[in-house]
């Protein structure tokens, strides 16, 4: 199999896994509200900011494990490699066990102030925390080796047992049982991976070689850092400044972004590994042209689609399962257009971090948080609610879309190529809003009748074929994933062609 029908395969059924998991993640958070009800759910949401920041006392390690492992496989430097693997295991598990040192030491000496919930939550964190960061150490190793068909199936596998135990064990213990299912889950993951592929390692604490990675991974941690903080600003300035009824609004409009964001996020998991391993092969940028292109083409063909499923069958779904939420369906259109830009924005960060030039993503995130702060401003106190807000996230991710694309083509392409390029990805984006407005303004009322929002749909498909014609044309798309199939459905044609 060629690297390309490798990334291919990778990315198809990664994605796919992911949409299946989101989708049994989601019955999980419904079930875990609703035996908890919102007092212990609200204990635990507190109890998990412990688990959520506790990877940024990493200080960034955890981020060589998919650019500096491939990267050095494919300078065939499979000791350095394994050196590293080493590194990061040893430091990131040590500042786990550091932090539930803390988090246990806290609840004993607080024992007397804290409510019982409160002081068993902590003693479960401060175990979960161990459980966690070695959890997402092995989910890391199998990314950062690309072992992405055994990571797709412990993902899926993961989201069942994880919504199993939370079912049977908070509905029989509520809260503890909770806790219980959280532990056993990340236990399940471990066993999983670990009987399916075996990391072998070796305790190895450098300081100046943790400093390396530290170095080079920091700057990384910080873009996620304020990659959380420009996703979040929007939310708390509707509480603050329109109400919290509003956010509950919002809400749809986020969830739905989300999901459709996840897409990208899937198969950029499978491109990183694959872009540091090519880098690292040769070193040389202008190697990397082909990746951008044929990345960014996937993008821009396929995301339309995911962003017009979402425009037209969401307010249908609202209506038919949400009413109360009506108010939500035009934030909702307004956000997901964004999806475009935030989805074209990941192979062109990626290629900044690759050719070392991390430091750069800095200051336009810094940049687009100002942005997004001033526009949601500008739009709250025009009247514009929250559309207005989701307008102005669309505008800032264009903004930080089209700067990151012009920083990393003029690495590897000459003016020329890449302001061509930059009119496609335009073009086709006026062209998907250009239908999805023609659909509405022609049907008004498809969104209240199942039958009609799917005869829209339909319509979209027909006039945007011709660019996932062209997409499939060039990548082999179907082609490649028929023929993996075929090597899955008859593996002794396959042995026998080989002459093994």
């Amino acid at each position: 199999m060629t690297r390309k029908e490798e990334i291919i395969t990778d990315a198809s059924f990664y994605s796919l896994a992911s949409i299946l998991t989101q989708g049994i993640t989601l019955v999980a958070g419904i079930l875990t509200r609703h035996f908890l009800g919102p007092l212990q759910m609200g204990i635990w949401s507190l109890l998990q900011v412990i688990l959520v920041y506790s990877s940024y006392l990493t200080l960034g390690v955890h981020e060589a494990v998919s650019r500096e492992i491939p990267f050095y496989y494919g300078k065939g430097d499979h000791a350095r490699a394994d050196e590293i693997k080493n590194l990061i295991f040893s430091f990131s598990t040590l500042m786990a066990v550091v932090l539930a040192a803390g988090v246990l030491s806290y609840a004993v000496w607080r024992r007397a102030g804290l409510g019982r919930e409160y002081f068993y939550g902590l003693l479960f964190v401060s175990g979960l925390v161990i459980l966690q960061r070695v959890n997402n150490l092995y989910i890391a190793f199998l990314r950062g080796y690309k072992h992405f068909s055994l990571a797709a199936k412990q993902m899926v596998w993961s989201s069942v047992v994880n919504a199993v135990l939370v079912a049977i064990l908070s509905w029989r213990y509520r809260f503890y049982g909770f806790m219980w299912a959280m532990a056993l889950s990340f236990l399940f993951n471990i066993v999983y991976i670990v009987c399916h592929q075996r990391f072998r390692f070796q305790w190895k604490m450098d300081l100046g070689k943790i400093t390396e990675l530290i170095r080079y991974g920091f700057p990384l941690m910080l873009v996620g850092l304020l990659s959380t903080v420009f996703l979040t600003i929007d939310k708390l300035m509707i509480a603050k400044m329109i109400g919290v009824r509003e956010l509950g609004l919002y809400s749809v409009a986020t969830l739905s972004y989300t999901y459709i964001g996840n897409i990208p996020t899937a198969i950029g998991i499978v491109l990183i590994p694959n872009l540091h391993q090519k880098y690292g092969e040769t070193q040389n940028s202008a190697d990397l042209r082909g990746y951008l292109t044929k990345s960014a083409q996937v993008f821009s063909d396929l995301m339309p689609v995911m962003i017009a499923v979402g425009w037209l069958l969401v307010p249908f779904f609202v209506r038919a399962v949400l009413s109360d939420f009506e108010g939500s369906i035009e934030p909702m259109r307004a956000l997901i257009l964004s999806g475009y830009f935030l989805a074209l924005l990941h192979p062109y960060s990626y290629f900044l971090a690759v050719v070392r030039k991390q430091m750069w993503l800095l200051p336009i995130l810094l940049v687009a948080c100002l942005l997004a702060f001033v526009c949601n401003l500008v739009t709250i106190r025009q009247g514009w609610g929250i559309v207005g807000v989701g307008i102005a996230t669309t505008v800032v991710l264009f903004i930080k879309f089209t700067t990151t694309y012009v920083l990393a083509c003029r690495q590897i392409f000459t003016r020329r190529e890449y302001l061509k390029n930059y009119a496609v990805y335009l073009f086709k984006f006026l062209f998907m809003v250009a239908i999805l407005f023609a659909l509405r303004r022609l049907w008004p009322t498809a969104e209240r009748s199942l039958a009609q929002t799917i005869g829209q749909c339909l319509i979209f498909g027909v006039l945007y074929a011709p660019f996932l014609w062209k997409l499939n044309k060039d990548l082999g798309v179907f082609a490649t994933l028929k023929k993996k199939f075929m090597d899955r459905l008859m593996p002794e044609d396959n042995l026998a062609d080989t002459g093994t």
